[in-house]
């Protein structure tokens, strides 16, 4: 025969506080015969609010960014590049022609048109000279041949290839070929006539002259001084 020792503690107060049963057995064993019926399971809480429209953002991680400019949009302009001016043929072009001694300088000129199919101007000359020779003034004489040697102060003149130039009106035609020339002989006397056969070059006969193509040609009238004060007024 067994004892069960069983050790309780009353704690005295004012409300008297039932005296729990230590023994597990019994407590079950009563909690069942108590009721027949199993305890409803507790009931879960309420589910939360759905967020308001203005709190709701909704961001998808797996979206791409979309391609392509936004409806509405538009392209910028480009900044085109102001055109580049293609380089154009001179129309004036400068020469510096040495002539060899006892050449003829006309021939030489005429070489220079001819090839390059241009009109000339002679700018300047220098050098010496060992024969031109001159038209005569006298309408019918031959030309006048002179033997230097000479100084060669200037050479003048113009010859328009094959004639072709713009008449303007109130201008007057151009001769095809006509030269000037003037010369200076070893005691001082001065030469000076219209070139009418050959030219021959002495030493050191250098020519600059200008070379163009369709020349326009143009009458130039002087204004007289009161136009020029009264320009000089308006500006």
């Amino acid at each position: 025969m067994h004892t069960h020792l069983h050790t309780c503690i009353i704690t005295m107060s004012n409300n008297p506080t039932p005296i729990a049963n230590p023994d597990p057995v019994s407590s079950e064993d009563h909690h069942i015969g108590s009721s027949s019926q199993p305890s409803p399971p507790p009931a879960l809480p309420p589910p939360p609010p759905p967020p308001t429209s203005t709190d709701q953002h909704v961001t998808n991680p797996s979206s791409s960014k979309p391609r392509g400019r936004p409806l509405g949009s538009k392209n910028k302009t480009k900044s085109t590049p102001p055109p580049v001016p293609l380089p154009t043929e001179p129309s004036v072009e400068l020469l510096v022609v040495t002539v060899e001694p006892n050449r003829d300088i006309m021939e030489c000129i005429l070489d220079i048109v001819h090839q390059d199919h241009v009109s000339l101007s002679i700018i300047s000359a220098i050098g010496m000279i060992n024969s031109v020779t001159l038209r005569n003034s006298t309408h019918g004489a031959p030309s006048l041949v002179l033997h230097g040697p000479f100084k060669l102060l200037s050479l003048t003149g113009s010859y328009l290839y094959k004639n072709e130039y713009t008449l303007h009106l109130g201008a007057t035609p151009p001769r095809p070929l006509s030269f000037g020339i003037n010369l200076s002989a070893g005691n001082g006397e001065i030469f000076t006539g219209v070139v009418g056969g050959r030219v021959v070059a002495g030493e050191g006969v250098s020519l600059t002259v200008s070379t163009f193509k369709n020349p326009h040609i143009l009458k130039y009238a002087a204004e007289s001084g009161e136009g020029d004060e009264n320009n000089s007024d308006d500006d």
